[in-house]
């Protein structure tokens, strides 16, 4: 029997490898065909038909409804005479080194932007190009597949953890490391965050690195690496499985893993200590575990219940993932009804999306003190508004990839635009072939409707106050897009004996976009990466000299202080300091004014006095140029990115030709101010 089978298996692999050739003959010719067009006079016309030949070639091969080959459609199947480990030893190598060389680029960082940028890049692409290139591939067992997304995804962290390897060096990492640290000082939640009052409010990420630091004996920071690190194995792992249960094949879902992680977020945000960074792994994973029910013959309702209980982690950790998933959930249930799914199936799609909606409603507005909808609002708002001005003409759009001034070079720009529009082109074919072979999947069919909003996301990067939402979309958009564009890539190139020239156009093409990708997050100037202090620049702007002042507030004046001070200072002295920071949203008023004014009068006494300031933490070296980020103190304040000079230094230094002002603390740059005396004196 065991021969009987071996024999049948192999004599249906000579039969996919018979129609592979066939497949490649006509490729052959069309490359012919093409090359005869490309020497006619008429180029123009040479051009068009080379074109429509493409196109009808691409779509006589969607009339192949599994494009995939016997041995990478299997989800356990192995070629004959294929190890299960493969080259994963050897790429585990090159990555290594890839990682090593990444490392030595940090440290060259101080010789300038493009020694910098060059080494970095060819860091990367030795991590993710060789990987890239073997899962293209119809070689490698499942086990190598999964091993390789696993060892590109750590690299990558390791990328980001590299910056700043013994404390947090990015803004949204110290808001929740505040939080955290509240947690484990007082050991109850929803403590005050100033800065970021939404944070507390939503502390899954916090409790699980307090447990892990509890019980481990670890500090808060190598608890959180613990943490985020399995993060990052769970998302990986979740995505490798959630695609490999929509499209049947093992190697589809190594092609649509590696895409992902070209989206802008995967190798630097996805990867800080924030609240994001668990709940969209635990979001994916609860995707899985209801493709994977799906796809059960039994009502295996154990299934269910763990489903239920990672929306549950989902939504106390993270509100904009628990809203995107509820949204995802509710476009699944509605698909599935005019979808041939079971009635079962449907049944439990609409109960969980009907839990998830309440649940996050329930948890928005019974929550005492939960500012997430005035949050969310406010944020939105102010986008879709700025948006709307842009469109009408009563608003200048900002211009592509340029912060406070700051342009990049014009081979980053052409490679971040190339990214988008790769990702752009792809779209439209990869939602044909979606269409043409598994628009009968309603899973299928959620991830084409949801990846539509692709271009609509793309609007808001000529706006100041929405761009982040074009950026953060990213992550969850992904989901979709890596998934449309990996159905393009195995329709128009068939996986049986690949040439190496497709797999080169194909590689190159996600190298395009992971690097793309890269320098949208990136930013001006590589502020995401190490190198010379700049001002308001957020991961360049946190060093030993501001980190050293706010610790003396601390040590020297105690805890819970109302400080006033720029952006960078805000973060180091809320965190290092544990002083409270005033703020628009925390205080309701903006204070930028005492900084920016040229003269200390009536209204700054009486903005001192409203929101009750003690010290005024100033840092001399705003003075020296443009914020990279836009703004020195807050979003809000006036002419936010639109800063056409520096901030004077008469005016951060006025200070110190008032009587009722102590100077405190005097570092050279940085200088704390006692302005407690103003508390008494009666405003104007």
């Amino acid at each position: 029997m065991l021969e009987t089978g071996k024999i049948v298996v192999k004599r249906q692999f000579r039969q996919f490898e018979t129609h592979q050739d066939h497949m490649e003959g006509s490729s052959e010719q069309d490359t012919m065909s093409l090359a005869a067009l490309h020497e006619s006079p008429l180029a123009v016309g040479s051009l068009l038909k080379a074109v429509r030949h493409i196109i009808a070639t691409g779509l006589t091969r969607l009339q192949d409804p599994q494009p995939e080959g016997l041995f990478t459609r299997g989800l356990k199947a192995v070629k004959p005479g294929t190890s299960v480990v493969g080259l994963l030893p050897a790429l585990t190598v090159t990555s290594t080194l890839g990682l090593l060389i990444v490392s030595f680029s940090y440290y060259l960082s101080r010789y300038g932007n493009l020694v910098l940028e060059i080494s970095f890049f060819l860091g990367l692409l030795l991590i993710f190009v060789p990987v890239a290139v073997r899962l293209i591939s119809s070689t490698p067992s499942r086990f190598e597949r999964i091993c390789l997304l696993c060892v590109v995804g750590i690299c990558f962290y390791l990328v980001q953890l590299m910056i700043s390897p013994l404390h947090v060096s990015s803004f949204d990492e110290f808001l929740h490391w505040r939080t955290a640290t509240d947690i484990a000082r007082s050991g109850h939640l929803f403590s005050e965050n100033t800065l970021l009052p939404v944070s507390p409010y939503y502390p899954g990420l916090e409790i699980v690195t307090n447990a892990l630091s509890t019980i481990t004996g670890l500090s808060i920071l190598h608890a959180g690496i613990v943490v985020i690190s399995a993060a990052r194995l769970l998302m990986i792992l979740s995505l490798f499985m959630l695609y490999e249960q929509v499209t049947k094949s093992s190697r589809m879902a190594g092609i649509a893993t590696i895409i992902y992680m070209t989206n802008p977020h995967f190798l630097f945000f996805d990867a800080l200590f924030s609240y994001e960074t668990l709940a969209l792994p635990l979001a994916t994973c609860m995707l899985y575990i209801l493709a994977r029910y799906q796809t059960t013959s039994k009502d295996y309702r154990w299934i269910l219940f763990t489903a239920w209980i990672v929306l549950l982690a989902v939504t106390i950790t993270h509100h904009m993932t628990d809203l995107v998933i509820d949204g995802w959930l509710l476009l699944w249930a509605v698909i599935s009804l005019f979808q041939a799914s079971s009635r079962n199936m449907r049944r439990n799609l609409a109960t969980i999306t009907l839990f998830g909606v309440l649940l996050s409603l329930a948890y928005a507005f019974f929550l005492k003190g939960n500012p997430v909808l005035g949050y969310l609002s406010e944020y939105f708002g102010n986008a879709f508004n700025e948006l709307g001005h842009i469109i009408t003409g009563t608003s200048t759009a900002r211009p592509l990839f340029v912060t406070a001034g700051q342009s990049p070079p014009i081979w980053d720009r052409i490679l971040m635009l190339a990214s988008v529009a790769l990702v752009a082109f792809g779209l439209p074919f990869g939602l044909l072939s979606l269409w043409q072979q598994h628009r009968h999947d309603a899973l299928a069919v959620t991830l084409g409707i949801f990846s539509f909003t692709y271009p609509i996301s793309q609007a808001f990067r000529f706006t100041n106050f929405g761009v982040e939402i074009t950026d953060r979309s990213a992550a969850f958009l992904f989901l979709a897009i890596a998934y449309a564009l990996t159905i393009f890539i195995t329709h128009f190139w068939p996986t049986r004996k690949l040439s190496r020239k497709a797999i080169s156009v194909l590689t190159c093409a996600i190298s395009v976009m992971l690097l793309g990708g890269v320098l949208i997050e990136a930013g001006p100037a590589f502020s995401s990466l190490p190198g010379p202090y700049l001002v308001v620049a957020d991961v360049r702007s946190v060093e030993p000299e501001g980190i050293q002042a706010a610790s003396w507030t601390l040590s020297h004046l105690g805890p819970d202080n109302n400080v006033g001070t720029d952006r960078i200072n805000q973060i180091l002295t809320l965190t290092y300091g544990d002083q409270r920071i005033v703020t628009t949203s925390g205080d309701n008023m903006t204070i930028s004014t005492i900084f920016f004014s040229s003269q200390f009068g009536p209204r700054e006494v009486t903005i001192l006095r409203q929101t009750g300031i003690h010290y005024l933490v100033v840092d001399l070296r705003l003075s020296t140029s443009l914020p990279l980020e836009g703004f020195y103190f807050q979003i809000d304040e006036s002419h936010a990115f639109a800063l056409t000079r520096p901030i004077s230094r008469e005016a951060l230094t006025k200070f110190n030709a008032i009587p009722q002002i102590y100077r405190v603390y005097d570092s050279g740059d940085i200088v704390i101010y006692d302005v407690e005396a103003f508390d008494d004196v009666p405003g104007s």
